[in-house]
């Protein structure tokens, strides 16, 4: 073996052994046949293959990956197997969420479908020869999953006496039901409620073209090409079959009118209507009950669904509903408890009824006990211009009391009404219940510190690895939480303490609010501009038109600046480091107030890649308030100093910001290190990739710190002059706003 190979073999049993002692045995044992398809200048990318499926898919997996490099690694290169999912869930996913509105995992699976939580999608598509294509099938698979919540296919409803559930029935010899409340209710009233499923189905899909054509008009003329490629591929029959109506959907998708499908008159006509922007699931319901007869008799079994139609999985979205709303049932009944309880005294009605509870604070429950106000302006007479789901929800009142609605709650309550038509009686009844059970025993204790925030505050992030030149897929888990302010007397002393240097401080402050600058060549403005004014002369002396723009004016310009303050919260930071972090922040922000920067603050901690915490003291949009000075005062040592995802989190979060300037200040007292192996080289590496991608994005990292060994590391993590070492702690209060300072000047 030429020693060039033994050389990369050996450099990439460096990315394998820290990762796996067993997996780097396989390799060894494998890398030699691998040898006779690849070149050793392959072995790189092959051994990031390899690592990736080690690290979703477990050594087994890894080991068959191994044995078939012909096949799983350069047929893939060739773009001779499609593409895999796992090559383009970090492309697809931002993709889902932006479409939904909300996440919406991608999952591999065996067969597409969508539980409404999730959309389960083919491992790899091989479709079509050009990467493009397959790419743009996956984004297909996806909207139309979505589509199908969007147009409501999984809220079927149809009431007593609809003609859905008449002539089923009819055809059945069965009595009619009252109603159907869900798919498989609808599905249940056929003899083959497979057929009645895939003909409901493919009117829903049919909706879902007309949806997607005028919600993603882009996508879908893109993806004609896909659609008639797909058409061509059902075969056609005599008699009429659900091919003929997927080759239907496929041709209108392609906006293709020059082939007809041919198919039973009747058949097509009620196909067709649904191609209406105003047709509805009924009337998907009411074609799949006409024509199940039609296609049971002469058809025989369904044809294979569409690739990106899937199936129907009535039971997955119902499941997958009960436990959403089994979670916002809790968290309403625990957010409005905690509502009611810090009522104050002034709140509650001034007159009582007799049937009041006496000692409680709360009034028993007697028949309508609560009800949910909506906006000023939103009754009868008023033109409702508003979808249902957009109004807000502003305030509630119990037995006479009125109790206005934190935003979060707000927003519950507008998803619970969203879907179930409104907040139902047993949810106040249970939450006055648990707010009567806490008066009665006194003010409930606190939560605990950093106790997650309602709503999705779970990011998933990649990490980078220096020995593989590239990142570990969803290796990081990072929990937003908050923390709960404290009162003392902290704040006040640190006021007290500083007084003289933060009235200096806001002074100098006050003077950096408005930017002041020439801007020269102006028509008008307050001195001459001596070197236009003889450009002018010369121009005239050549004959040529003169300029009018000979002066110069004093432009003021207004901040506009972003800035994110990170601070290490690990438990090296306990005691005076602690301290000192603290009275800087409460300094920085009193400055700040009177600067009128845009700021937020956030700490940082965790222990593991499953356990990364981010702390929210203050957001952007956030007043500097008691609450937020609470928050500060509050901030303690944690744990480790994963600092890969929180750099990452708060870029995406300045990312989105509109400000000129975008910074983002670390506070820290020494170099990124975890529990696990995230320490050394590896933990220095990922945190500059976390830079250096966050300085792609438009945002100006800075690190202060007071680590005496920072300068063998903070180099190259941050630049030369993008970070400032401290040598005595008790200088952070004042050196802190003086660096800002410099930094926005």
């Amino acid at each position: 073996m030429p020693d060039a190979a033994l050389n990369e073999i050996f450099r990439q049993i460096a990315a394998i052994w820290p990762v796996s002692h067993a997996l780097c045995n396989s390799f060894l044992k494998a890398v030699k046949k691998g040898l006779t398809c690849l070149h050793h200048s392959q072995l790189a990318d092959w051994v990031k293959t390899i690592l990736a499926a080690y690290e979703s898919g477990g050594l087994h997996q890894t080991r068959q990956l191994l044995e078939r490099v012909e096949e799983t690694f350069l047929c893939t290169i060739r773009g001779e197997t499609g593409i895999s999912l796992a090559e383009v869930t970090g492309r697809l996913q931002p993709y889902a969420t932006g479409l939904a509105g909300h996440p919406l995992e991608l999952i591999p699976g065996q067969e597409v479908y969508t539980d409404t939580a999730a959309v389960y999608l083919p491992p790899r598509i091989a479709v079509f020869p050009k990467q493009t294509d397959n790419f743009l099938l996956y984004k297909l698979i996806i909207s139309f999953q979505w589509a199908f919540t969007a147009i409501g296919t999984f809220s079927l409803h149809l009431p007593e006496g609809s003609p859905a559930i008449t002539a089923a029935t009819r055809r059945q010899r069965t009595a009619p039901p009252p109603a159907c409340t869900g798919l498989n209710d609808y599905f249940n009233l056929f003899a083959k409620p497979a057929v009645a499923a895939h003909l409901f189905h493919l009117g829903e899909t049919a909706r879902a073209t007309t949806f997607l054509r005028e919600r993603l008009p882009g996508l879908m003329r893109e993806s004609g090409p896909i659609f008639q490629a797909l058409a061509r591929t059902i075969p056609r029959s005599a008699g009429g079959s659900t091919g003929d109506l997927q080759r239907t959907i496929l041709l209108r998708a392609a906006q293709d009118t020059g082939e007809t499908p041919s198919a039973p008159h009747p058949v097509t006509s009620l196909f067709d209507g649904l191609f209406r922007e105003d047709a509805t699931s009924q009337d998907s319901a009411c074609f799949a009950t006409k024509a199940y007869a039609r296609f049971l008799d002469q058809a025989g079994e369904p044809a294979p669904p569409i690739i990106f139609q899937g199936v129907l999985r009535p039971a997955e979205v119902l499941a997958v509903q009960r436990k959403k709303r089994a979670a916002a049932k809790e968290q309403f009944i625990e957010a409005l408890a905690a509502v009611i309880n810090a009522q104050t005294p002034q709140d509650a009605p001034v007159e009582k009824e007799k049937g009041e509870a006496q000692g409680t604070g709360v009034p028993e429950l007697e028949g309508q006990t609560a009800a949910v106000i909506p906006p000023e302006g939103a009754g009868k007479d008023t033109p409702d211009t508003k979808p249902q789901g957009e109004k807000t929800l502003e305030f509630i009142t119990i037995d006479d009391s009125h109790i206005d609605l934190p935003d979060t709650l707000k927003k519950l309550a507008r998803e619970i009404v969203e879907d179930l038509g409104q907040i139902p009686s047993q949810y106040i009844s249970s939450a006055k219940q648990a707010a009567g059970k806490g008066l009665a025993q006194g003010n409930a204790p606190p939560p605990q510190e950093g106790e997650p925030l309602a709503g999705a505050n779970l990011f998933i992030f990649d990490e980078w690895d220096y020995r593989r030149a590239g990142f570990r897929k969803n290796w990081c888990s990072l929990a937003v939480k908050k923390i709960i302010p404290v009162a003392g007397t902290f704040v006040g002393n640190t006021l007290e303490r500083y007084r003289g240097h933060l009235t200096r401080l806001k002074r100098q402050f006050e003077m950096m609010r408005n930017q002041e600058r020439f801007v020269r060549r102006q028509k008008d403005g307050d001195e001459i501009d001596l070197d236009a004014l003889i450009e002018t002369l010369a121009d005239i002396k050549a004959g040529l038109s003169p300029s009018e723009e000979l002066y110069i004016r004093l432009a003021r310009d207004k901040r506009n600046i972003s800035a994110l303050f990170l601070v290490d919260m690990s438990s090296s930071t306990e005691g005076w480091v602690n301290t000192a972090l603290k009275e800087a922040l409460i300094l920085m922000c009193e400055a700040l107030e009177v600067l009128g920067d845009t700021y937020g603050i956030y700490g940082f901690s965790g222990m593991r890649r499953t356990r990364s915490e981010l702390f929210r003291i203050k957001d952007l949009a956030e007043p500097y308030n008691d609450e937020v000075k609470g928050r500060i005062a509050a901030i303690a040592p944690q744990e480790y100093t994963r600092m890969g995802p929180p750099i990452r989190h708060l870029t995406r979060l300045l990312a989105e910001s509109e400000a000129r300037i975008k910074l983002l200040i670390t506070l820290s007292d020494g170099k990124p290190e975890d529990y696990d192996d995230y320490k050394g080289e590896y933990a220095i590496e990922d945190t500059r990739h976390a830079l250096i991608e966050a300085k792609a994005q438009g945002v100006h990292p800075f690190c202060i710190t007071i680590d005496k060994q920072a300068h063998a590391y903070l180099p190259h993590m941050y630049g030369e002059v993008n970070y400032i070492c401290i040598d005595e702690v008790g200088k952070l209060p004042n050196r802190i706003p003086e660096i800002y300072r410099g930094l926005t000047s």
